[in-house]
């Protein structure tokens, strides 16, 4: 008689502990990962212990291993039940398998559907404690296999990549253009899809070239000094000894203020500070961690060789969140581009490729191949052309119409673009 209970029972805590699992890994992760902010300090101090918040995903995965784990035995426990219950009807085992299954999918949903209901009550409650409680449980015992499946999760994602699938940011913003618009503006969704695809960006992509680089020289008079500062117009300017190519200094003007009436024979050198360096393939996500933590604006952008190639600054990654910001003393004849209607445009030749991108908004895969070897307008023109061509000369690359409007016989400075058959979510809504 002793089994007339224990195998329902059994049942029912398997399947009420899966569902709990799930919905407490998933609700926690909602409401105290994407919104750490909220957390009062001991809260904090309670979880991070259990890296709850340096590795969201883990914890997550480790609570889905563990349900599944449970739905097993709780697949085990119910065709054992069915057996005993139901053996003249169900002496076939495929039956039973099959009742089986019906009614674990039957008792999935229903508790699916309670857990939804209970999950938007649990946003409005004070029970922090006891989420944070499950995922470390959830955590510690989930989380040796879970360190397994992570790497094997990016090893699939790599490889759909190489084969020509999509990576995920660019499903997700390929969902984004495919999108209802009524929902929100053009300047939301293009806020979203800069946040989504901002973990992919590097440091390469947006910086500024070594060739527009201002910097000053080592051995520069205290007043020659004085006078660039004061053209360049910069807080922050980068000092080289034997070549732009080599930086070696960062001198910030107002470490000069003190100084202005020093004598001619000031050595403003002393001031220089060490400059941050950080590789070409650094993504910027990461780029932007690290200028919190070192509490520095600017990065000096070296190859694998060490040779400085360009500069990157905490305002150039934030606008490529936000867009372009410009203050007072930016002055119009800077920007790389100019429109001329609406499908015309007309840029300078040293436009990066991925700021070209971002102004005429091409479809995704039109420049999937070439990116990684082209990196500015002039580049990829150089690239269709096989050769520097001549003022006039026009070329056409999938929906777009470049033409040549400014070069001499060693590079190309301005080149017209024409959308000739416009980009369906760049028409005018």
């Amino acid at each position: 008689m002793g089994v007339d209970w224990v195998l329902p029972a059994a049942l029912f805590v398997l399947l009420l502990g899966s569902n709990l699992l799930i919905t407490a890994s998933l609700a926690a992760f909602q409401q105290f990962l994407s919104n750490t902010t909220s957390l009062t300090q001991a809260q904090k101090a309670a979880a991070l212990p259990a890296n709850l918040y340096n590795d969201p995903e883990r914890v997550v995965l480790a609570g889905v291993f563990l349900a599944t784990m449970l739905y097993l035995l709780a697949g085990v426990d119910g065709y054992w039940l069915l057996t005993l219950l139901f053996t003249p009807t169900t002496a076939n085992p495929w039956l039973t398998a099959g009742l089986c299954l019906v009614g674990l999918v039957a008792a999935l949903t229903l508790m699916r559907a309670y857990a939804a209901h209970q999950g938007k009550r649990s946003q409005a409650t004070s029970s922090s404690p006891i989420l944070i409680s499950v995922l470390k449980t959830v955590n510690t015992l989930g989380a040796p296999l879970a360190s397994l499946l992570l790497p094997l999760q990016q090893i699939v994602g790599r490889t759909r990549v190489v084969f020509g699938a999509p990576s995920p940011s660019e499903e997700l913003s390929l969902s984004l253009d495919q999108a209802p618009t009524e929902p929100i503006s053009p300047q939301e969704k293009g806020l979203l899809k800069a946040i989504v695809n901002f973990s992919s960006i590097t440091v390469k992509q947006i910086m500024r070239s070594r060739t527009d680089v201002v910097a000053l020289h080592r051995r520069l008079p205290f007043l020659a000094l004085l006078k660039q500062v004061h053209q360049c117009g910069y807080s922050r300017i980068p000092v080289y000894s034997q070549g732009v190519n080599k930086l070696d200094g960062i001198l910030y003007v107002k470490d000069l203020l003190p100084y202005l009436n020093a004598p001619v024979d000031f050595v403003w050198q002393n001031l220089i500070r060490t400059p941050y360096f950080v590789p070409e393939n650094k993504q910027i996500d990461e780029l932007l961690r690290e200028f919190q933590e070192r509490r520095v604006h600017m990065a000096i952008v070296v190859n694998e060789f060490g040779e400085t190639t360009g500069l990157i600054t905490l305002e150039d990654v934030i606008e490529e969140i936000v867009g372009e910001i410009h203050d007072e003393l930016d002055e119009e004849e800077d920007h790389y581009y100019t429109q001329l209607d609406e499908h015309t445009f007309l840029f300078e030749g040293r436009t990066t490729l991925h700021d070209f991108c971002k102004v005429v908004d091409p479809p995704s895969e039109l420049f999937k191949e070439i990116k990684g070897d082209v990196e500015s307008v002039a580049g990829l023109v150089l690239r269709l052309f096989s050769r520097i061509p001549h003022i006039g000369e026009e070329i056409q690359f999938g929906p777009y119409l470049f033409r040549i409007e400014a070069a001499d016989s060693k590079k190309i400075k301005k080149v017209r673009v024409h959308e000739a058959v416009p980009h369906p979510h760049n028409e005018k809504e």
